[in-house]
């Protein structure tokens, strides 16, 4: 069969696995066409084998997925749950035999697979045969239970960052900063804590992909665990809630407060209603119309405002920074902390 090549990079992430019907476990790669070109926010077809033994064993569980590709080109699958074409996963004795893992790809979403490799499964799966050990996956290190393993050069994509959910970030460089080039969409905290007051706009899931999530300030701080200066809040490990003054800091590198907003805005009229006033976007920071939340639940603004928190305190209230379709300025103002508004995470 002929070999799609450069078509991904894997990564097999695993949270908590328990011994309880379905079993599961998560693969995550990147959609890459043969010219090494990322296929990004792009349904594919994938089709998943489980072979015993050796490389060219039997095929003991074999099943097939409807992806979905994110900006990036990063689509995930949960191996277990997907349409069945033979075996049974339940049945796997992950104890007995070495497993490998054959990956199939149709870029156009349906069953035309072109393969992409065969790779050995080493200690993740077996987790399922242990039972209720802990397993986690965070920045090139599997824990299970009380032990650990560095796995060299399994980890995110360069230039990106990953959330505890798992979605991956692309990163930019902007003067002394680095940022987080899209608005987090995580439900929870880098401990794996779920974050009660994050929301998607108009209670749609659909616009998190887009759009990213709105929380509220004290979602956004996690305030029993942090202070308010360089706070890790709802961001991964390694970065933190941008203060007003690293707001003030961005700011003062794009040319002030007057021209701030158009170097950061993403051109065009997808993510932002005409006029998009001034926007080059060429920092890179590529801030989109997000909108956010009342006090009451009510959405709005979205496509007419990116408002993102910081963690500065004013009193009762605090600081959120905002960029308008109508303008190139950025503007720093007191929020109640009940309303919800989007987060750009910044490295340490």
């Amino acid at each position: 069969m002929k070999k799609l090549n450069l078509l991904f990079l894997s990564l097999i992430l695993i949270g908590s696995v328990m011994a309880q019907a379905p079993q599961s476990f998560k693969y995550q790669a990147i959609a890459r066409n043969d010219e090494g070109v990322a296929i990004t926010n792009a349904t594919i077809g994938i089709r998943m084998s489980l072979i015993s033994d050796n490389i060219n064993g039997n095929v003991v569980y074999c099943e097939t997925f409807s992806a979905e590709s994110n900006g990036t080109g990063v689509f995930n699958v949960n191996i277990g749950k997907g349409t069945v074409v033979s075996g049974v996963f339940s049945a796997v004795n992950w104890g007995a035999n070495a497993y490998f893992l054959k990956a199939e790809m149709d870029v156009m979403g349906g069953s035309d697979f072109l393969e992409m490799g065969t790779s050995q499964l080493l200690s993740v799966p077996y987790s399922l045969h242990t039972g209720s050990i802990y397993v986690y996956y965070s920045n090139d290190t599997l824990y299970i239970g009380d032990q650990y393993v560095i796995l060299s050069g399994s980890g995110p994509p360069p230039g990106t960052v990953t959330d505890y959910d798992g979605n991956v970030y692309e990163t930019v460089d902007i003067g002394t900063q680095t940022w987080m080039k899209q608005n987090l969409r995580s439900l929870h905290y880098a401990d794996g804590a779920p974050i009660d007051e994050a929301y998607a706009y108009d209670d749609n899931e659909a616009n998190v992909s887009d759009y990213g999530r709105l929380y509220t300030w004290n979602a956004v701080m996690k305030l029993s665990k942090n202070t308010s200066e360089r706070a890790q809040g709802v961001c991964p490990d390694g970065w933190h809630v941008p203060s007003e003054a690293e707001g003030e800091t961005l700011e003062a590198f794009l040319g002030g407060h007057m021209q701030a907003g158009g170097k950061m805005k993403e051109t065009g009229y997808t993510y932002w209603e005409d006029p998009n006033t001034g926007a080059t976007n060429e920092s890179g920071f590529s801030a989109r119309g997000s909108g956010n939340m009342s006090q009451n639940g009510d959405y709005f603004s979205m496509k007419l405002a990116f408002k993102m928190w910081t963690s500065t305190e004013n009193g009762t209230q605090s600081i959120r920074m905002q960029i308008l379709n109508t303008s190139s300025n950025t503007a720093f103002g007191t929020k109640p902390r009940t309303m919800g508004f989007s987060v750009r995470c910044i490295k340490n």
